[in-house]
């Protein structure tokens, strides 16, 4: 069984017309769907919203990074953080010190 379609369809006139101007509906509504969605990707509220959504990402991926660093590094962090504490309270340190050098060579006065 085998049906036979003619070679052309035919369309009318009016049935073109009706097509043509469906279609052209369509690729309007199509138009106006992309030049929305352009406002919205160059609106400079979304711009600033996307930009710092990004560099969030970017902070927090390299926070994440540098706290595996440490973790994995704990010992020398250690270290460093105890020697900047040492040179930074050095002075109150060394005053100490000579406080108490001086306190204990200093003699009591008898009267």
């Amino acid at each position: 069984m085998s049906t036979i379609l003619p070679e052309e369809p035919v369309v009318t006139d009016r049935e073109s017309v009706i097509l043509s101007n469906a279609e052209r509906r369509y690729l309007r509504r199509k138009l106006k769907d992309s030049l929305a969605v352009t406002r919205d990707v160059l609106n400079p509220r979304n711009q600033l919203r996307r930009f710092v959504e990004r560099q969030t990402t970017q902070a927090k991926q390299i926070a994440d990074e540098t706290v595996q660093i440490a973790k994995n590094n704990a010992p020398i962090v250690g270290v460093i953080g105890v020697s900047a504490l040492l040179i930074a309270t050095r002075g109150p340190i060394s005053r100490w010190i000579s406080r108490l050098r001086h306190s204990k060579t200093k003699t009591p006065t008898s009267k």
